[in-house]
């Protein structure tokens, strides 16, 4: 629970003036990628994610609204892959970490720096049959 705390806590000051997210129906898909060096070294250390200047790391987490008050962490299959602009494509792998009242996949992938990238994943939340498509594109920069 402590990492948790520390992992959003992580996450919201790096970027708190940009929620990203996309709705589909009953559910919300937040997701967020940035270097990975941004990352706490004791986050990193307790879900054994390497740090590093030139490692690119996403996060995603789904939410189903109308089940409770507040939207509820919520099981899904992810699959996705990332393309350069000259369209090399290079598939994702995540993996799923789950805690007390979250869960959260995540993936590390190597990026070259300033490069633009388009991202596109698959999301089929447990329980359904249909497949939501998350796009989007980002820059990245090689950290410290």
């Amino acid at each position: 629970m402590r990492f948790s705390i520390a992992l959003v806590l992580t996450l919201l000051a790096s970027f708190a003036n940009s929620e990203q997210k996309k709705v589909f129906g009953d559910y919300e898909v937040h997701y967020i990628a940035f270097t990975s060096s941004e990352l706490d070294r004791d986050v990193a250390k307790a879900y054994n994610i390497p740090r590093s200047g030139s490692l690119g790391y996403m996060s995603i987490s789904v939410l189903k609204t109308g089940v409770s008050e507040l939207p509820v962490a919520w099981n899904a299959k992810l699959e996705g892959t990332m393309s350069n602009l000259l369209g090399q494509t290079r598939d994702l792998t995540f993996t799923r970490i789950q805690e007390t009242g979250a869960l959260y996949f995540h993936s590390t992938f190597d990026f070259y720096d300033r490069d633009m990238y388009r991202f596109h994943i698959k999301v089929t939340p447990e329980g359904q049959k249909r497949e939501f498509d998350l796009k989007f594109n980002q820059k990245f920069y090689q950290g410290e």
